[in-house]
């Protein structure tokens, strides 16, 4: 039986089905990670508390202090949230005094994002501001994420705080995680 240009052609369809089937497959495959929401497990101070993660640094052009020059303050910080005003993720940090001879602190806070391969990813803008002790509208640094979906996702802040013009600890607070219908 001879070929005809019907039976090539006939092939011919059949070997670019099984190709473009290849390739497909071959773009098909699976995602990097993607935003999630965290287990119970991966979660800092689930229970509500905070917890200090010592990766900071000390404050640039300070001395180490001594024993006697040592001061007591305290790193704050809320749970990321929904903002009121827009649809993004928001988290404040702040500091109070407690026997510090400053006024002013560095505070800066960064949100995290929980993402399916277990690891809490920065997103959104950094937040730093020079404020006073206390808290409050005015004396507070806020990191930002826009939400692009409702999607349930879980947040954490992570927030630092510089003594100005004192050494201090490199500690850094975690708030603990929170599921909130805002994905990035």
């Amino acid at each position: 039986m001879r070929p005809t240009l019907r039976t090539f052609s006939l092939a011919l369809g059949i070997a670019s089905a099984a190709l473009l089937g290849t390739s497909q497959s071959v773009s098909a495959a699976s995602p990097g990670p993607v935003p999630a929401v965290a287990p119970a497990s991966a979660r800092a101070g689930s229970d509500g508390g905070l917890v200090l993660q010592g990766t900071g640094s000390s404050a640039e052009g300070t001395q180490e202090p001594s024993a006697a020059e040592v001061c007591v303050f305290e790193t704050r910080g809320d749970y990321v949230h929904v903002s009121s005003s827009a649809f993004e993720a928001s988290g404040h940090g702040w500091w109070v005094n407690g026997n510090c001879p400053t006024t002013t602190a560095v505070v800066t806070v960064q949100l995290q994002e929980y993402y399916s391969d277990g690891v809490w990813r920065n997103v959104g803008s950094k937040g730093k501001s020079t404020v006073r002790s206390g808290g409050g509208s005015q004396g507070r640094a806020t990191g930002r994420g826009p939400c692009k979906s409702s999607a349930v996702t879980s947040w954490r802040s992570v927030v630092d705080v510089d003594l100005v013009g004192l050494s201090d600890s490199p500690e850094k607070l975690v708030t603990a995680g929170r599921d909130l219908a805002c994905r990035l």
